[in-house]
């Protein structure tokens, strides 16, 4: 027996009053991130299932189980429609699954792997417009994988001079270095007015650039209740 709530018990059983059991339009008072909830909630419980045919726009609809948790029979489909699903029953028959080609692309595997680091998203192929091609990702999940990307960018741009193994003089990195390896250091802020990077780049690249690539002994204080970095 599957334990629903008042709200999801409302929001089924209003479903199943319309011909083709679509839960929308949901109550009045559910909108926004309450109606996500609900929605991950009931898809969890296998309770519906998206059937939309014009992604990105789901279109979620009551499952055999969700009739039976309300104590109803899943509706019978009417003849037209099961002669389509038979007709696609019989062309499908003994077909392989298509195969889809993995580029062999450097910039896929950097993106696949920001996308499973920083917003949990185990792959980037679409699966014909199904559940799994559509995420709900938090606003601090994107910010963390746009500064990756960005991140990864410059290493790239690095790479490609011929002082990649280095840092150029007179470049934002080398100003920063610099300025972290005075006998006081050096402030998120005062490195935010030398480079003119946000704090979120400054962090990204002292953890990413200068502590992985280039190996430098970075360290943190608090002076003042701010934060003091040094190198060396």
């Amino acid at each position: 027996m599957i334990n629903l709530t008042h709200t999801q018990q409302t929001i089924l059983k209003a479903a199943a009053q319309r011909p083709d059991g679509s839960i929308n339009p949901l109550p009045e008072r559910i909108k926004g991130g309450a109606s996500v909830k609900v929605i991950n909630a009931l898809e969890a419980k296998g309770l519906i299932e998206n059937v939309s045919i014009n992604p990105p726009y789901p279109n979620w609809v009551l499952t055999s189980a969700a009739y039976q948790a309300i104590g109803q029979e899943p509706p019978a489909l009417p003849p037209v429609e099961n002669q389509i699903i038979d007709a696609m029953t019989e062309e499908t028959a003994g077909e392989k699954p298509e195969e889809t080609e993995t580029p062999n692309d450097p910039e896929a595997g950097i993106f696949s792997r920001i996308a499973l680091d920083y917003l949990f998203i185990d792959t980037l192929e679409t699966r014909k417009s199904d559940s799994l091609d559509f995420h709900n990702v938090s606003v601090w999940g994107v910010q963390s994988a746009l500064e990756a990307a960005f991140q990864a960018g410059v290493e790239a741009a690095q790479r490609k001079t011929p002082q990649s193994r280095g840092t150029r003089a007179n470049s934002k990195q080398a100003r920063m270095i610099e300025m972290m390896q005075r006998p006081g250091g050096a402030t998120l802020e005062q490195i935010a007015a030398e480079t003119g990077w946000n704090k979120s780049t400054i962090r990204g690249a002292i953890s990413g650039t200068l502590k992985k690539k280039l190996g430098l002994d970075v360290s943190r204080d608090k002076v003042d209740g701010g934060t003091t970095y040094h190198i060396g």
